[in-house]
């Protein structure tokens, strides 16, 4: 168990120890110490599929491709220390959550990494929908009213992959986003876990200026495009958008 999955497990010890029981969990039974903690969401296979959530299965060829895009992922990052991704697309419905979600179940699968998820689309947060969670508090709440953030983690039914949704959804989210808080927190996921890789899933790029207010606190950056839907003229808008930052590549998604 890392750190994280233990500060997350204290919490739901010390709730258990005061007597309450989360919302939405039922009942909690306490943990046997050398035990793993029971996952916080397990996700309906149909759900899974509707959301087209596939990078868990084995020997599919969809699974495949994202093992390709893992593998690609990962060998520009390590070679380079990098431990931060940002993954955003020119619009809404590019498929930017579908590919951030299975290119982190497939990281996660390798043994040798673990995966944070940090839901960054503030203002239309859907992450914990993606994954068959029902809502609870998350970034924003711990960054305007204090809600501690081991209270905010979930862990979905995969190994070496926790989750940070976004919470309750706030409009102001580009002062948010730049805020000392948020700013803070960031720098201590990169550097308070260096055994993991964490994904943001962030706004598309011509819809919000939330992207571009972040670009300091991540080290690369991932931008999804749609086949037969996404513009030349949108993706190289995108593109310019983020000359300031790494951009690794590129995704064609929606294509089989």
């Amino acid at each position: 168990m890392d750190r994280l999955e233990k500060a997350l497990e204290k919490s739901r010890q010390d709730r258990i120890n005061a007597g309450m029981t989360p919302a939405g969990h039922g009942v909690v039974q306490a943990v046997p110490a050398y035990a793993e903690p029971k996952p916080d969401i397990v996700p309906d296979e149909a759900l899974l599929e509707r959301n087209r959530i596939i990078a868990h299965r084995t020997r599919t060829p969809e699974a495949d491709i994202y093992r390709q895009l893992r593998t690609q992922i990962l060998h520009i990052m390590q070679k380079s220390g990098l431990k931060t991704l940002a993954i955003t697309s020119p619009h809404y419905g590019d498929g930017k959550t579908t590919v951030a979600i299975n290119l982190g179940l497939s990281i996660a699968l390798d043994l040798k990494q673990t995966v944070l998820m940090v839901d960054l689309d503030l203002r239309k947060p859907n992450l914990h929908q993606y994954m068959g969670a029902p809502p609870q508090p998350g970034l924003t709440d711990h960054l305007l009213r204090g809600v501690p953030l081991a209270d905010c983690l979930t862990r979905p039914a995969f190994e070496r992959i926790n989750t940070l949704p976004a919470g309750s959804a706030f409009d102001n989210s580009s002062e948010l986003i730049g805020s000392p808080g948020m700013i803070a927190l960031a720098r201590e996921l990169k550097e308070r876990y260096p055994d993991r890789l964490v994904i943001y899933d962030m706004p598309p790029v011509l819809a919000q200026d939330d992207p571009i207010a972040f670009l300091p606190q991540v080290d690369a950056v991932l931008v999804v495009v749609r086949d037969g839907i996404t513009r030349a003229d949108d993706l190289k808008r995108s593109l310019h958008l983020l000359s300031g930052a790494n951009v690794i590549g590129t995704v064609l998604n929606n294509c089989w």
